[in-house]
């Protein structure tokens, strides 16, 4: 569902962004990430894309990390470099 802005101020400041930029509410609580129109096409999948995830996914030899692992590896890997 669209969210209406009907403040010409907040409004002028989303047209304005050329980047993906957070969106903080007045507690500072981060309410979400506004993508300009003209950047949405770099978060499109094309169907080349989808096969290749459907392509893995269908895969038994693909493994799967959960966040939890691929941090404590990123720890473990921080504790190795100078």
């Amino acid at each position: 569902m669209p969210i209406d802005v009907t403040d010409p101020e907040f409004a002028a400041k989303l047209a304005a962004a050329r980047e993906p930029d957070p969106v903080v509410g007045p507690d500072g609580i981060l309410l979400g990430e506004f993508i300009p129109r003209s950047k949405m096409d770099l978060f499109q999948l094309d169907e080349a894309k989808i096969a290749e995830y459907e392509r893995m996914r269908a895969d038994p030899n693909t493994k799967w990390y959960t966040p939890e692992q691929v941090m404590e590896r990123l720890r473990e890997l921080r504790k190795c470099s100078p």
